[in-house]
């Protein structure tokens, strides 16, 4: 199951309760290799219309998630501060252009971060729903709206309110994410 071996990278336990999983992403039909998308793409003189169309989807799919919680928008990048510290989404736009990533993060208003926040101070949207972390593809988003989706119903059901619990919860860096209302 995708959260068991997210909790076990991210905190070395097999302790998630029973019966928790997560959609899991489509797999497109027919899809090519990446390294031939990415040729297509960059040949491709509509791709820049196509990937800030992406964004701008993704983006808009964030915020409708994030404004739920109450979360304030940046450029990107979306924001909530409670009495424990600080949560953060972000948008983390890859250097080649092709894909994205949506990062999630928290920063403790005293002391360092614990838990799977110690390694690299963020989690991957990814690992909420994917066998392992894998970029949001700017195509995809475009050509199969699921894509999109999956990673949205991660975020709203699973991801947020784990990430939102930090704020409140001093050990909820030490407990697995689990879906809203479980």
């Amino acid at each position: 199951m995708p959260f068991r071996r997210l909790w076990s990278r991210l905190v070395g336990q097999d302790a998630l309760p029973q019966g928790v999983s997560a959609p899991q992403p489509p797999a497109p039909p027919d899809t090519p290799d990446p390294g031939v998308r990415i040729h297509r793409a960059a040949h491709d003189p509509a791709f820049p219309a196509k990937r800030e169309a992406a964004i701008a989807a993704l983006t808009a799919g964030i915020d409708g998630v994030a404004f739920a919680e109450r979360f304030e928008a940046k450029p990107q990048s979306w924001a909530k501060t409670g009495p424990l510290g600080t949560v953060s989404l972000h948008i983390q736009r890859s250097r080649y252009g092709f894909d994205c990533e949506v990062n999630l993060g928290f920063a403790p208003a005293v002391g360092e971060a614990t838990g799977p926040w110690e390694e690299e101070g963020r989690i991957p949207l990814g690992w909420f729903y994917g066998e392992e972390p894998a970029p949001l593809i700017y195509l995809d988003i475009i050509e199969t709206p699921e894509t999109l989706q999956t990673a949205l119903t991660a975020l709203r059901t699973v991801a947020l309110p784990w990430l939102v619990a930090h704020l409140t919860d001093p050990e909820a860096a030490h407990r697995p994410p689990s879906p809203a209302g479980d």
